[in-house]
């Protein structure tokens, strides 16, 4: 194994875990943490100073992360609207429910 094979390996997680959470159905956690688990098992091995040759390849980990970084941002902000809209409609719901008005009792049938 080269000296620039686990820096090679470091980007193509990054690049497998942006298209996880970029996929339009989100991994189950488990497939998801088994990567960062490994990732991190690597990163944990890796000397402090890397060698000149694995700049490329840590850059583009780098600007990958970025990329993930700004999709689950982009989600988080999605699932806070969606939880902000059942919230409302709620609320909504809620409000037709306490008008203070007998139904009388009448159905579709009359």
């Amino acid at each position: 194994m080269s000296e620039l094979e686990p820096y090679e390996r470091l980007a193509a997680l990054a690049e497998e875990e942006l298209a996880l959470v970029s996929a339009e159905e989100l991994p189950p956690l488990e497939q998801l943490d088994a990567l960062l688990s490994e990732r991190d098992a690597l990163v944990a091995s890796l000397p402090a100073i890397p060698p000149a040759g694995a700049q490329p390849s840590l850059a583009r980990a780098m600007a990958l992360q970025e990329r993930t970084t700004a999709e689950l941002t982009r989600r988080a902000a999605e699932v806070r609207r969606q939880i902000g809209d059942v919230g409302l409609g709620r609320r909504v719901a809620r409000g037709y429910g306490t008008t203070g008005i007998a139904s009388g009792g009448l159905d579709w049938a009359g």
